[in-house]
């Protein structure tokens, strides 16, 4: 049983003794095991004290002679054969692994409840790291094509500069000698004036 621990249910606290007294009383009110192992686990007795205290009412029921019983509760049945035993241990042993079974299933279910969230969560953690990513890349190609822009820019710029060297080299010599000339001119027409 020991690979079947985790299925356990931590039992509240149970009374020490088991409830021998209880199961015989519900014994002749006619009860069936699996209502006498339901009713005890909700007073909060655990399987092992309910299965002691059937086998102790089984005893006693075979051992002690029948007390006479008050009008309106029928008489003590005489102890059931073995067979009829084993298939009380048996109901209440399906009993057990029944309810055991549905403890597993709803953890089974809040298990797979747990990993559809977190599932869920990967799948939105991914989409938010593909629109990074993406917009990342995106702004990498706007500042690739802005770098591009401006060398091109300065590229136009520096053949232009380049072209206007060219031209100042044709020109100058001739802007020069224009200017000298004309400071020739400007001498020769002010010199007579002041003389």
């Amino acid at each position: 049983m020991a690979l079947l621990d985790f299925l356990k249910k931590p039992a509240p606290a149970a009374p020490a003794a088991p409830p021998v007294d209880q199961v015989l009383a519900m014994q002749q009110q006619g009860l069936a095991n699996s209502q006498i192992v339901q009713a005890l686990q909700r007073q909060g007795y655990d399987t092992s004290a309910i299965m002691d205290a059937m086998s102790q009412a089984e005893a006693k029921r075979g051992v002690e002679p029948m007390t006479p019983q008050p009008e309106e509760m029928p008489p003590l049945p005489s102890a059931p054969p073995a067979p009829a035993r084993a298939e009380a241990f048996e109901e209440i042993a399906e009993h057990i692994v029944d309810e055991k079974w549905q403890d597993f299933t709803k953890e089974m279910g809040k298990m797979a409840e747990w990993k559809d969230s977190v599932n869920s969560r990967l799948d939105r953690l991914e989409q938010s790291m593909s629109d990074v990513k993406a917009d990342l890349e995106n702004l990498h190609k706007s500042i690739i094509s802005r770098i591009g822009e401006y060398d091109k820019n300065l590229l136009d710029v520096g053949t232009e500069i380049k072209a206007m060297e060219k031209v100042f080299q044709k020109v100058l010599p001739t802007l020069t000698e224009n200017v000298a000339e004309l400071s020739r001119v400007t001498k020769q027409v002010k010199g007579p004036a002041k003389k």
